[in-house]
């Protein structure tokens, strides 16, 4: 197949979008490189079918610039970015059947002049087989330009010693406005290790700057990207899969060691995988249907093109006004069909099933970060390139984090714990059970782990397959044994906003476990909850994944004492503590000890196969690197793994007059005193018993993460709280389970950030909720109330308390959104909108919020909420609001 490249100087992309959009798609360009394109770090460029990547100037300011837009079809990874002053290069590179080749946007700002060693490193850079394109602004005739400029003999110097081609098209490409100058080549390609008798090249004046787009074709075979590789699709035969799994399965295998288990496990997996290989048809790539535009664009384009070819011979004024007529109407008209579009799809969005959810995949859209596919900085400054390299690194640094935290003390008493005498035999799966589980609580949307059996296969299983499967299941629970290939994840790993992209410490990762093993995860879970709860293992301070506790109520219960305080005129000091990859460094021993200590024999036994010769490897794009051990932390993606790890702190120390609340590994520490002497006292006891704990623990903190604040009325001078020398930062605000408290617990700057929250989101969906959107009003308000009501509704049970002039910020938002929504005109009351659109004011989801949240405290099942609920103050010194008064 062809390659088509086209390198193009846009003098600002932005404006050209949609006539870009038409010449990628009219000329079948691949890739095209473009300069001078005027974006920052905060722009970006979004063509369908196209991976976009950027440079912007170092003064990251609306000018100079290149991006390169590459067909998403074709296997390509970015390269290091060069954004200096003399020149901006943005690099991807391309893989054919026998090498690399390294495609390149370059722009050369005409006001500074490189130096042949300049462009000798940039060439050195890319290596020996590149092509670059781009605005050089430099002339010689070596490449058809009228005379020699100083820039053109560097760079003609440069590229005969590094032994470069000049590929031009021998037709001027910039058309300077004023018609005293004379047109001349400045845009034009420089390739290394590319056989220059197979490249054509050709200008082309369908794109409107006053540069010429120019297009080079090269005959050489592309790799394209392969698909990400899957058992099922929409064609796979469900009839035909049950009968051919029906007949692989073959219960009568034994299953009484640990060996017969693995072996079995892995049988049934790859019976499962054949016989949906088998009941599925190869899926064909179809070649994508060719926008069909209107014959008027048609004549408008030939039109233009026709006035800015009789402007370039004749270079009179009126030729020139007459084309800039037409590529004006030209753009107009794209806006105009644009918008039909865009409206006509918007008309017929729905939240229901009839248009496949179309309302929630619009705004799902809308929630993704840009996709970005950056080299990666190795740890001897060298570049991590293609998919593999990236996967290889990643895992690496995953390796590294999966390991516990280094020994710091050795405390006697650790090796001295012994296993539990108490015998309470695991209670076996019933085929009703198993079927009740798949049914009700197994997402078939759900990403399938590195075996691809998805939870669509499992619900398709036979009634034999899923006998095996519980045959499997019960011998794991007798042999108190996981099999192997249950404990492999999958990592794939998601950018953080805001973070730089080039770092792998700049990335999540989401673990992918097998479905069979979240099965038996769960039914797993669902005996050992039994004996967590019979014998109180979690502890009342503790409110994460435990069923009827939320973090409202936990930030209830420790604005509790803080209301508590002021109302006494006292000071409340308070930390809140970052912990350190808390669910990756947990301490394998340390956690067998808990176990062995907390549970019954063959409880512990059980988990401490589960935790042992776990492995992951980590998929990027479409490559894997080689498993790794896991050798700390609880499972991600699991459903025991947040309940070990409560099992694991449960036993944080804690001090009488001082609060502890943690919700998972979110921790908070309030000691209240008459002063600020005697509350810093108090809360830097507790700290340092704690720290001691965490340190024979294996638990690290950031102290520099962590927060301090003192909750008071007085004008104090805040006492620093150390933890393990090192003073953790005062402020004024302090973060905790999505709830900003202020030192005097007024809530304004809550609602100030939420505004700020709110703005942005809004923003971002106002194509779909604004004034002009075709979309019904019906669907305009369900989008409001799912995904910007509960921005602001989230802890309304609680900072509802303040003043009804912080509360008027977000009614004017929801009076604004609504206005937009119906289009109402500025004589149209709010509360008429509210009542007519059946919306309750801010104010009264205060009060409902209230009533639910008061009536829910008063059975809770944890006795520290109920003992918030019953405290009621009689006497007041403070005209302050207090939670239960919200329903009132």
């Amino acid at each position: 197949m062809n390659l088509r490249i086209a390198t193009w100087n846009a003098n600002g992309i932005i404006p050209h979008i949609l006539e870009l959009e038409i010449f990628l798609r009219k000329e079948k360009i691949d890739i095209c490189l473009i300069s001078e394109t005027h974006t920052t770090k905060q722009s970006y460029i979004k063509i369908n079918e196209y991976d976009c990547y950027h440079t912007p100037h170092p003064s990251n300011k609306a000018r100079g610039g290149t991006a390169v837009l590459i067909r998403k079809n074709i296997s390509h990874n970015e390269e290091h970015k060069i954004e200096e002053t003399i020149m901006q290069v943005t690099t991807v590179s391309i893989h054919t059947k026998n090498k690399e080749i390294k495609i390149s946007a370059i722009y050369c700002p005409p006001r500074h002049t490189p130096l042949k060693e300049d462009y000798l490193k940039l060439f050195k850079i890319l290596g020996n087989n590149f092509i670059i394109g781009g605005d050089y602004n430099a002339k010689h005739t070596y490449w058809g330009s009228r005379l020699i400029t100083q820039k053109g003999r560097e760079l003609y110097r440069a590229g005969k010693e590094y032994r470069c081609e000049f590929l031009s098209a021998g037709t001027p490409t910039y058309w300077p406005t004023d018609p005293e100058k004379t047109p001349d080549i400045i845009d034009f390609f420089i390739s290394k290790g590319i056989t220059s008798k197979y490249a054509y090249l050709e200008g082309n004046d369908d794109l409107s700057s006053d540069h010429s787009p120019v297009i080079l074709t090269l005959s050489e075979t592309i790799i394209q990207e392969e698909n990400n590789p899957r058992l099922t699709n929409k064609k796979t035969d469900w009839t035909m899969f049950r009968e051919v799994l029906q007949s692989f399965v073959n219960l009568s295998s034994p299953l009484e060691t640990e060996e017969q288990i693995d072996r079995e496990t892995e049988q049934f997996m790859a019976d499962i995988q054949q016989a949906a290989e088998e009941s599925t048809p190869a899926v064909t790539q179809k070649s994508k249907q060719r926008i069909s535009y209107p014959m008027e664009v048609k004549k408008l384009i030939q039109d233009k093109r026709s006035a800015r070819r009789k402007w370039q011979q004749t270079r009179f004024p009126g030729d020139k006004s007459k084309f800039n007529r037409l590529s004006n109407k030209l753009k107009r008209y794209l806006k105009e069909i644009k918008n039909k579009t865009i409206n006509k799809f918007l008309s017929n969005l729905t939240a229901d099933s009839n248009t496949d959810y179309s309302l929630w995949k619009a705004v799902k859209r809308l929630k993704r970060p840009q996709k970005q596919n950056p080299p990666l900085k190795t740890a001897n400054g060298t570049w991590a390139k293609n998919s593999k390299q990236k996967a290889n690194l990643f895992a690496v640094h995953l390796e590294n984090v999966f390991k516990p935290h280094p020994k710091c003390c050795d405390d006697p008493h650790i090796n001295n714990v012994h296993e539990g005498k108490e015998e309470v035999q695991i209670n076996f799966v019933t085929m009703k059970e198993l079927k009740n589980l798949i049914e009700n609580n197994l997402n078939a949307k759900k990403a399938p782990g590195y075996d691809l059996i998805t939870g669509k296969i499992i619900k398709e299983l036979p009634d034999i397959a899923l006998q095996k499967l519980q045959y499997i299941i019960n011998a794991c629970f007798k042999a108190r044994y996981m099999p192997w290939h249950w404990k492999i994840a999958e990592v794939i790993l998601i950018p953080k906003p805001g973070k730089p992209p080039t770092e792998v410490t700049s990335y999540r990762p989401i673990s992918l476990l097998p479905i069979m093993s979240k099965l038996f995860e769960r039914l797993l879970l669902k005996r050992l909850m039994v004996i967590i709860k019979n014998k109180k293992l979690i502890p009342t301070h503790q409110f994460g994944f435990r069923t009827n506790h939320s973090t409202i109520e936990q930030v209830h219960r420790i604005t509790n004492l803080i209301e508590k305080t002021l109302e006494e005129g006292k000071v409340c000091s308070a930390i809140f503590l970052d912990v350190a990859q808390a669910f990756d460094k947990v301490w394998h021993k340390g956690l067998d000890i808990k176990l062995q200590r907390d549970l019954p024999k063959q409880y512990y036994q059980m988990l401490k196969s589960y935790l042992t010769d776990r492995h992951f490897r980590v998929r990027f794009g479409n490559q894997y690197s080689n498993l790794k051990k896991i050798t700390a932390g609880v499972p991600q993606g699991s459903v025991l793994g947040p309940i070990l790890y409560l099992l694991y702190t449960r036993d944080i120390p804690q001090m009488n007059l001082v609060l502890l609340g943690t919700f998972a590994d979110d921790t908070a520490m309030l000691a209240a005193g008459r002063d600020v002497e005697s509350a810093t006292y108090k809360l830097q006891s507790a700290v340092d018993k704690v720290s001691v704990w965490m340190k024979e623990w294996r638990i690290a903190l950031n102290e520099t993460k962590s927060t301090h604040i003192n909750f008071t009325y007085k004008r104090i001078t805040p006492i620093p709280i150390r933890l393990n020398g090192v003073a953790i930062p005062y402020s004024n605000t302090a973060k905790y389970l999505g709830m900003t408290l202020d030192v005097k617990l007024k809530w304004k700057a809550h609602v100030k950030i939420k505004k700020e929250e709110l703005k942005i989101k809004y923003n971002k969906l106002y194509w779909l909720l604004g004034r002009n959107s075709e979309l019904s009003v019906t669907n305009k308000l369900l989008i409001y109330k799912q995904v910007l009501k509960p921005v602001w509704t989230y802890g309304i049970q609680l900072w509802g308390c303040t003043k009804t002039t912080n509360v008027k910020p977000i009614q004017t938002f929801q009076n604004k959104v609504l206005r937009g929504v119906v289009n109402a005109p500025w004589y149209i009351r709010n509360s008429d909108l509210h009542r007519d659109l059946n919306i309750n004011l801010v104010t009264d989801e205060i009060k409902r919020y209230a009533g639910k949240h008061t009536k829910r405290l008063e059975g809770h099942e944890n006795p520290e909420m109920r003992a918030v609920s019953n405290e009621r103050v009689s006497m007041r010194r403070l005209m302050r609001t207090k939670p239960y008064e919200l329903a009132f």
